[in-house]
């Protein structure tokens, strides 16, 4: 699977190459929907498809804390 493209001002405090997008695809489709804008959201669709999305933004913790 290729790596999605991202502004790099979504993720500003972690090195880009690093990320390893299987691993970490959980903390990328949160970040870029709390910071992203509509192209980054459209391209981690494209990236994760719909159901990884909708189970990533589901467990989210900032949504966790709000259902509580």
């Amino acid at each position: 699977m290729e790596k999605p493209t991202s502004n790099k001002r979504i993720f500003r405090d972690v090195v880009l190459a690093n990320i390893d997008y299987d691993v970490k695809a959980n903390f990328e489709i949160e970040r870029v929907f709390e910071r992203g804008d509509v192209p980054d959201i459209r391209n981690c669709f494209k990236h994760y498809g719909l159901e990884k999305v909708t189970e990533a933004l589901l467990n989210t913790k900032f949504l966790l804390e709000l259902r509580m």
